[in-house]
């Protein structure tokens, strides 16, 4: 016959220092989010996006050197 042997029960966990400080921590950078996530009602927005005037690479180039790559582009 055999014995049946209980398994000890593993304790509850306790909430240390530092897990306090780190849910504390994830709390106020989940408010911090949730405060920014959104400009200020005083704050004024653009109607439209500006637009940035990117300027085409040349397909070929004779220039050999970045400078002279640079004033090509300049031009």
């Amino acid at each position: 016959m055999r014995a049946t042997v209980r398994k000890r029960r593993r304790p509850a966990k306790t909430e240390t220092e530092r897990m306090e400080t780190v849910s504390a921590c994830a709390a106020h950078l989940k408010d911090l989010k949730r405060a920014h996530g959104t400009p200020p009602p005083d704050v004024s927005l653009p109607s439209r996006a500006a637009v940035r005037l990117v300027c085409p690479i040349p397909d070929a180039s004779w220039c050999s050197s970045p400078a002279q790559m640079c004033a090509e582009l300049a031009e």
